[in-house]
């Protein structure tokens, strides 16, 4: 579902909920009294029971599927990425240590596959970041946090070449709008491989990383 089909169809239960308890509110506005304020009151109580598990069992349906959450993907690279104030080190072995952080910065970009199944494990060795990915047209394609002392996973295929920024989305500090990072996705053919094959001409998977 597009952006713009989630935003209409979010409108148009929006609506129908206002118009539910608009109709609510304004059946009661003159008092009923005895039985018949209880007959009413029950009148309205059932369908709108009803509707709401309805709309309950629709958001299920239209979001439970599409949950950003590995399923046994088994990605054909791991890019580590580790944040830190000001700058995100996006290597290809993790990063252990503050001089293997200030080199990683300041080392050419790493390049991945287009197309291939990426995954970045993300963490920070001072305070929480937003970790963000943005097309070379200016596109938020995903997010993760980069948290202290833990590591998360975000999976993301790149279907177009070109540099990819990371930028911060989580205020960390006074040059936080400074903070970034860059790789660049290049075609699989670039270098004369596919699939898995690319694993073994730029770094095989450490084991022994995050």
């Amino acid at each position: 579902m597009s952006p713009m089909a989630a935003f209409w169809l979010w409108a148009l239960l929006t609506l129908i909920i206002v118009a539910v308890y608009a109709h609510f509110v304004l059946s009661i506005r003159t008092p009923a009294e005895g039985d018949d304020y209880y007959k009413a009151i029950g009148q309205l109580r059932r369908p709108l029971f009803v509707f709401l598990a309805l709309l309950l069992l629709i958001s299920f349906a239209l979001s439970v599927p599409r949950l950003p959450y590995p399923r046994g993907q088994i990605p054909d690279k791991v890019v580590y990425v580790t944040a830190k104030q000001f700058a995100f080190a996006i290597t290809e072995k993790p990063v252990r240590t503050d001089e293997e952080f200030e080199a990683a910065t300041t080392a050419e970009p790493i390049k991945v596959p287009m197309n291939a199944l990426i995954e970045f494990r993300v963490t920070s060795r001072d305070v929480n970041h937003g970790f963000s990915l943005y097309a070379p047209d200016g596109e938020l394609l995903g997010q993760t946090q980069a948290m202290p002392g833990y590591v998360n996973r975000l999976f993301m295929r790149f279907d177009r070449p070109g540099t990819y920024l990371a930028l911060c989305l989580e205020y960390c500090g006074i040059a936080h709008h400074q903070m970034r990072g860059v790789f660049e996705v290049v075609a699989q053919k670039a270098v004369g491989v596919k699939g898995s094959d690319w694993q073994l001409a730029n770094g095989e998977r450490q084991a022994d990383g995050q």
